[in-house]
C-alpha cells in the first residue's frame, strides 16, 4: 500500500471521529458519502441522511472514540479498515454507556477526496 494513501485514510479516520465528537456537521457532510450505509451494532442500519439525523437529534452523543489494532488495505478506488474502536456514547442529557465496537469501514475515492461509504460494527464485551 502506499504510504500516502495509509496517511490519507488515517486521518480520514481521525476527521471523523473528531466531527462526530464535536457534531461538526460540515466535517460530516464532507467526509461522509451521499450513499453511505451506516450499520449500528444494534442492527440499525442508516443512510447518511438518517444518521446525521440522529446526531442532529441527540440520539447519538459521544464523549469520546479510539480506535486501535486498525489495519488498512487498500483496493485501489477502495480502502478497507477494520479495527477495534471503544467509545462513550448515548443519547443527549442522557448517561453515556462505554462500549467496544469491532468496526469495518469502507472508503472510497471520488473526486480526489476519501468519503466513508460503509461502517459496520458489532458490539463485544469490554
Amino acid at each position: 500500500m502506499k504510504a500516502g494513501v495509509t496517511a490519507a485514510i488515517e486521518q480520514a479516520e481521525k476527521a471523523l471521529y473528531h466531527a462526530m465528537l464535536e457534531q461538526d456537521f460540515e466535517q460530516l457532510e464532507a467526509l461522509l458519502a451521499d450513499d453511505l450505509r451506516y450499520i449500528h451494532s444494534t442492527g440499525v442500519v442508516e443512510s447518511k441522511r438518517g444518521y446525521l439525523a440522529g446526531v442532529a437529534n441527540g440520539l447519538y452523543e459521544y464523549e469520546r472514540i479510539e480506535s486501535r489494532e486498525v489495519t488498512t488495505t487498500d483496493h485501489g478506488s477502495m480502502v478497507v479498515q477494520t479495527g477495534i474502536v471503544e467509545m462513550l456514547v448515548g443519547e443527549r442529557d442522557q448517561p453515556k454507556e462505554a462500549i467496544r465496537l469491532l468496526f469495518t469501514l469502507l472508503w472510497t475515492q471520488s473526486a480526489g477526496r476519501w468519503r466513508l461509504s460503509l461502517r459496520q460494527a458489532t458490539r463485544v464485551p469490554l
